[in-house]
Parts: C-alpha cells; sequence; structure tokens
C-alpha cells in the first residue's frame, strides 16, 4: 500500500481476486458491537492493526466484493479511514 489508511485499486484487485469497480461500495449501519468496530490495516484481530474506531449506529461504507474471511474493506467518512472491518458487525 502506498498510503497506511487507503488501499489503490490494483491492491483491491488482488484482494477481490478480479477487477475492482469504485461504484460498487455500499452504504451500512454498525450494529452489536459491545464497545466499538476496530477499523484495521490487515484482516486479523489484533490489538496492534487498530488504525480506528467507529460505533453502534455510525454510517459506514464497505465494499461487499472486498473480502477475507469474516472481514472487509471499509471507508468510515466520519473518521476519514479506510481498512478492514468485521463483517458481522454492519448491516
Amino acid at each position: 500500500m502506498t498510503d497506511m489508511n487507503r488501499i489503490n485499486a490494483q491492491e483491491l484487485e488482488q484482494v477481490a481476486g478480479g477487477a475492482s469497480s469504485a461504484g460498487s461500495w455500499k452504504w451500512v449501519t454498525v450494529t452489536g458491537t459491545k464497545h466499538y468496530l476496530a477499523i484495521r490495516t490487515a484482516p486479523t484481530y489484533d490489538d496492534k492493526n487498530e488504525i480506528g474506531k467507529v460505533y453502534n449506529g455510525t454510517k459506514i461504507q464497505i465494499r461487499p466484493d472486498v473480502r477475507s474471511g469474516a472481514y472487509v474493506w471499509a471507508y468510515a467518512s466520519t473518521i476519514d479511514k479506510e481498512g478492514w472491518v468485521n463483517g458481522s458487525y454492519v448491516q
């Protein structure tokens, strides 16, 4: 990645295993978290890879086509962060 908070189109394509489209962002709401939903630099649960936090009721955008296990690529405009979030906590 060229910037730790952004993923470029080529990297999205590598993760997704196919062509990426800027038009595939989807608005969702964070829900069901006990404390917060972490935005991470990698699709793994580790406190060292947290780069931001969003809370229940927050609207964020996700790329449903960019997944790794339970994690999905997301952008939270409220904190201007982009990264991996656990997809179990968005709807």
